[in-house]
Parts: C-alpha cells; structure tokens; sequence
C-alpha cells in the first residue's frame, strides 16, 4: 500500500526550461518543510516563476541557489529593518501628518524613537506649517459659495454614508 505522499510522481519542466526546479524540489533545496514558504518567496519577488502544464511553477535553479545561504541563516526581523535617519522620519512628517503610531508603522522604528522624533517636529515644525496654513487661507479670495461647494464635495468623501448622502442632496440642490 502507498502513502500519498509516495503516490506522487514527479512533473517535468517545460520543454526549453530542464535547468528549472518545480516548488516541491526548491523547498527541499532550501531546506523547508513544505512548498507554502517557497510560495511565500514568490510573493516577496525574491523568486520568479516560469508557469508550466496546468499553471505548475517552475525556478531556476541559480535563483534558487541564491537564496539557500539567506535562507540557511534565518536573519531575525530586527536585522532586517532599515535604520530611518531623523531627517527622513522628519520629512515624512512633513508629507502628510502623521502620529506617532503611523511613524512606528510606517518607518518600523521603535515607539520610544518615534515620540523623539514627533516631539521635536512639534515644537520646530509644526507650529510653522500651521501658520502657513493660516496665512494661505487669508489670502485665499475665493467666494463664500464656493468655499462651501469644496466643504460638501470634501463630504462626498466622507466614510458615513449620511454624511455622504446629506451632501450630495446639498449638491444637488445648489444646482438647480
């Protein structure tokens, strides 16, 4: 009697591509357990597959070989991580505002370096965008009907869809 993992038999590549590894071969070359992390690699783009009969996925096998000493060693998270420059952390702050939290989720910092970071901002930075707000706003001449026509588009956008639907019927409205 035969087990089902016996009972398999073993795919050939497509013609042309005899150098490539099928996913069950690249695992065992990388040393997993199972076919799921290779797939993970692939959609990592860290392997590229060439697709065979009935979609079956093949790697060349120098791409393959390229990943078994990264693999071999495991790297932990932390040394995966890119260390941000205060300046760079500063300017994403200055692209669109941020918290805190989004600063520890977007550049994977620590929760301590980022309320540095956000706290100097603060009291160098920020006061001086919200000024130049201020300061845009005044000399913003546009009507009054007009700036409550951009108000009730900026509702349209609105994740409450009464919100969204009151604003619409304002719109609509003003129209006529």
């Amino acid at each position: 009697m035969t087990t089902p993992a016996t009972a398999r038999r073993a795919i050939k590549p497509p013609s042309g591509f005899e150098d490539h590894l099928c996913r069950r071969d690249a695992a065992a070359l990388l040393g997993f357990a199972s076919e799921f992390k290779v797939r993970q690699l692939e959609r990592e783009g860290r392997l590229h597959p060439i697709r065979g009969a009935m979609g079956s996925a093949w790697y060349p096998r120098r791409e393959v070989e390229a990943l078994r000493p990264s693999a071999a060693r495991a790297p932990s998270p932390a040394a995966e991580r890119v260390r941000w420059p205060d300046d760079a952390l500063i300017t994403l702050l200055r692209e669109k505002p941020r918290t805190v939290v989004d600063l520890v989720v977007d550049a994977g910092i620590s929760i301590s370096r980022a309320e540095r970071v956000y706290r100097f901002w603060r009291t160098h930075e920020a006061p001086r965008a919200a000024a130049s707000l201020e300061t845009a706003e005044a000399r913003e001449r546009r009507s009054g009907e007009r700036i409550e026509h951009d108000a009730l588009v900026r509702q349209l956008r609105d994740a409450d869809p009464k919100v969204r639907a009151a604003a619409f019927e304002k719109l609509k409205s003003q129209r006529r």
